[in-house]
């Protein structure tokens, strides 16, 4: 006999997609497996075969695909239409990523045990590791659990019997009582808050930018690369304006020092890592602007310059390079500007909260940011940006580099690009008065063995 949930499940939500989306990503939550679980357009619209995106186990991007029938009766005709959802979902969540491993597709259809290996099978085939299929009678099973009583309610409007009540609150009522009186949530962003605003004030150690292709290439098919970024400060810090970094092959191509340099191309051969200052002196205090006009001058052109700084890199200083060893295969190339001195600290550095409100733009030539997906930018254990693939273009106009010289005619004709952010700005900003950066770990208890000892 059909509950009254399989009953709403078939008919309530015929023709409201939006509903249906929500209903099915909360659903999805409730597997402990699934992460981060959101819509992809909340509003509805198109989405390329991606009404939903997660995190599967902490680590591998999840898709999930939506595929309502209205009036849901299990027919023949019903059920071929829904497999070709599925095929068809499957397809575009595929072109979109082409390493996915997982895909989870949520139907108020009836699919037998047979049917859904079927489907599981084609996934398999596609590269999917694990596939998620989630029919009317599994939808049902999960919205008359306790922890789907709600999402029920909400969605289908079926209000909880007494007995659904205790069960409910027997499961669930410490941890609300918890929320309701601490508020958890609200105090531990406040506390993440302060904890940052404290640790930004540590001398920078250095700056990471990860670039993550769209898969793990071959070095072959990465070929001679140039991976660089552009950072402006807002407020000149200890005479530094703008810092340049980055990486490329050949492993000694900055090292000017070394008689024979290893001149093999290509990434798996050895990496090549270079950083340059744009330095301006500000009057110190106590000297007088007008004694030295000449100085005074400098620094007026060099103020200047900051607004066409893409192309004026007149005033970059090397201040450090090295090389490392080469990559085979290549999931992510990733820059670095080391700030800090490695032993003893002889003068005054940048500070972490230094970077708020700088501008960053990332160069690199035009093959290689055609293979990226993603871009993170991380500083003394923090997440400072994750830029999206949604969230970037490419700008392929023209522009030179100081460091032009450093390559070959061959090589500079796959041009320098640019990372440019989707909307109108012209570069990528980090604000920390908007968001508050993501600690990557805890920190450690020191142990006190003496009462260890003792007990």
């Amino acid at each position: 006999m059909a509950t009254e949930t399989d009953i709403r499940l078939r008919s309530w939500l015929d023709a409201n997609q939006r509903d249906r989306e929500q209903m099915c990503r909360a659903v999805l939550a409730l597997d402990q497996h699934y992460t981060d679980v959101r819509p992809r357009h909340p509003s509805g619209g198109p989405d390329g075969g991606r009404d939903i995106e997660a995190v599967y186990d902490s680590s591998r991007a999840a898709y999930g695909a939506v595929g309502f029938h209205n009036g849901a009766n299990d027919s023949d005709e019903q059920k071929k239409r829904i497999r070709a959802k599925f095929t068809s979902d499957l397809e575009s969540a595929l072109k979109a990523k082409s390493d996915l491993k997982v895909f989870a597709f949520l139907t108020n259809v009836h699919l037998t045990m047979g049917e859904q290996s079927e489907m599981k099978e084609e996934a398999r085939k596609g590269g999917i590791q694990h596939c998620d299929i989630l029919d009317r009678e599994r939808l049902r099973i999960e919205l008359d659990s306790p922890a789907g009583f709600f999402i029920r309610f909400q969605h289908l409007s079926i209000p909880l019997s007494e007995a659904e009540q205790a069960s409910f609150l027997a499961r669930y009522g410490d941890r609300i009582q918890e929320v309701v009186s601490t508020g958890f949530q609200r105090i531990e962003r406040t506390l993440n808050r302060i904890l940052f605003l404290q640790e930004a004030t540590d001398v920078l150690s250095g700056i990471y930018v990860r670039f993550r292709l769209k898969e793990s290439y071959a070095a072959t098919d990465i070929g001679h690369f140039r991976a660089f970024v552009s950072l402006y400060l807002r407020a000149i810090t200890h005479d530094i304006l703008g810092i340049w970094f980055g990486s490329t092959d050949k492993p000694d191509r900055f090292r000017d020092e070394i008689p024979l340099k290893r001149d093999v191309p290509g990434i798996a051969a050895g990496i090549a890592t270079g950083q340059w200052e744009k330095h301006v002196r500000l009057p110190q205090h106590g000297e007088d602007d007008d004694g030295d006009p000449e100085a005074t001058e400098d620094t007026t052109n060099a103020l200047d310059s900051t607004s066409s700084y893409e192309t004026d890199d007149d005033h970059l200083n090397l201040v450090g390079g090295g090389s490392s060893i080469g990559l085979d295969p290549v999931p992510a190339i990733t820059v670095h500007y080391t700030h800090d001195d490695a032993l003893i600290r002889f003068r005054p550095r940048i500070q972490l909260r230094d970077l708020d409100d700088c501008s960053l733009l990332p160069l690199m030539n035009l093959s290689l940011a055609e293979k990226i997906d993603t871009i993170e930018v991380l500083a003394n254990g923090y997440k400072l940006a994750h830029i999206g693939p949604e969230d970037f273009k490419i700008d392929r106009s023209a522009f030179k580099s100081e460091i032009d010289q450093s390559f070959s005619t061959e090589e500079l004709a796959d041009p320098w690009v640019r990372l440019r952010p989707a909307g109108l700005s012209s570069a990528f900003h980090l604000r920390f008065t908007y968001n508050t950066p993501k600690r990557l770990f805890g920190h450690q208890e020191t142990t006190d063995l003496l009462d260890k000892n003792m007990r």
